[in-house]
């Protein structure tokens, strides 16, 4: 950003945001991140010799790789010109830590309830997540790979995705739309690109669940220990069913 567009009379961070996040750098590094996965899964394949379902468990390992690259990447991007606090994260927001913890629960379990009613009378027969599920469930159970589950799903996804879906895109999408149709938007998106079709609506009212959560806070970080809290839960539920 040009420092001749600042206004000395504003703060720092509130002229930032009105030029970031922007719509084609959100993208930029939501198609980065899965592409990021495609290819440190691909490698990591191709140097251990085995086949795509030989061995579930270098997807994992392509996951913490790629989460990890994100992650440097999007911290270099993040840390220049106040656009941690643009996108809230550097404190917990301008809600009360009890007020914030009794929102998050109303809404989680709200899309829990959600969840239920769609997979037991929508699509009954049917798993959400089935592939997730099949490919934790070939994955031996040693400490190192339940270590490897616990880094991938409970940490590096949710620190990873908030910042790309709420952080980015719903900030990005809200400067063209209402909030509520910027979270609608960026919540779509977040199930879309899980490549899990049956599981679309059930992801889509827990990422509603985050964007309101995260327009209601302003904290980002809020957001990121509910998603590692919420994706540890379901961990251990499937670890537990398997």
């Amino acid at each position: 950003m040009n420092s001749t567009h600042l206004d000395d009379s504003e703060p720092l961070a509130a002229q930032v945001s009105r030029f970031y996040p922007g719509l084609l750098a959100s993208f930029g590094f939501i198609i980065l991140y899965f592409a990021l996965q495609a290819i440190c899964t691909g490698l990591i394949m191709a140097i251990s010799g085995v086949a795509i379902s030989g061995q579930p468990v270098t997807i994992i390992w392509g996951l913490v790789a790629s989460s990890i690259i994100q992650l440097g990447l999007m911290w270099l991007y993040l840390r220049r010109s106040e656009r941690m606090t643009s996108v809230d994260l550097n404190d917990f927001g301008r809600m009360r830590f009890g007020h914030a913890t009794g929102l998050a629960v109303l809404l989680v379990i709200a899309a829990m309830v959600f969840n239920f009613v769609y997979a037991t009378y929508l699509i009954p027969g049917i798993g959400m997540q089935d592939e997730m599920a099949k490919i934790l469930s070939a994955i031996p159970r040693t400490p190192l790979n339940i270590t490897l589950l616990i880094f991938a799903i409970a940490i590096m996804a949710p620190i990873v995705e908030e910042v790309l879906f709420r952080g980015f895109l719903q900030n990005a999408l809200a400067k063209y739309v209402p909030f509520w149709a910027a979270i609608l938007l960026s919540s779509f998106l977040f199930a879309v690109v899980h490549l899990q079709p049956y599981a679309i609506p059930g992801l889509m009212s827990l990422s509603l669940a985050f964007g309101y959560l995260y327009h209601r806070t302003g904290s980002l970080r809020t957001n990121i220990i509910l998603h590692m809290v919420n994706n540890a839960f379901a961990l251990l539920v499937m670890q537990a069913m398997g």
